[in-house]
């Protein structure tokens, strides 16, 4: 976590056991997952709730993406 202009800049970094696919935006959806060849429990989820979440906080949340490596970073504002 880092901090700068009034802002906490959180970043996580994995690397996927299979290559992403490129519409980083559709991740974000309900019940997307992130391969449809996928018979691992999950319902798709996760992304779209934390990110109703971190806009409800208005803040940022955002994913890149490089193969099987996926970066995300979220920003929300500090309090003091």
């Amino acid at each position: 976590m880092k901090t700068a202009g009034g802002q906490a800049v959180i970043t996580f970094k994995n690397v996927t056991k299979y290559e992403l696919g490129d519409n980083v935006d559709e991740m974000f959806e309900r019940f997307k997952r992130g391969d449809r060849s996928r018979h691992t429990e999950g319902s798709g989820l996760g992304l779209a709730i934390a990110k109703s979440i971190i806009d409800l906080h208005d803040g940022a949340l955002d994913i890149e993406v490089d193969g099987d490596l996926f970066k995300v970073t979220v920003v929300l504002d500090t309090i003091y």
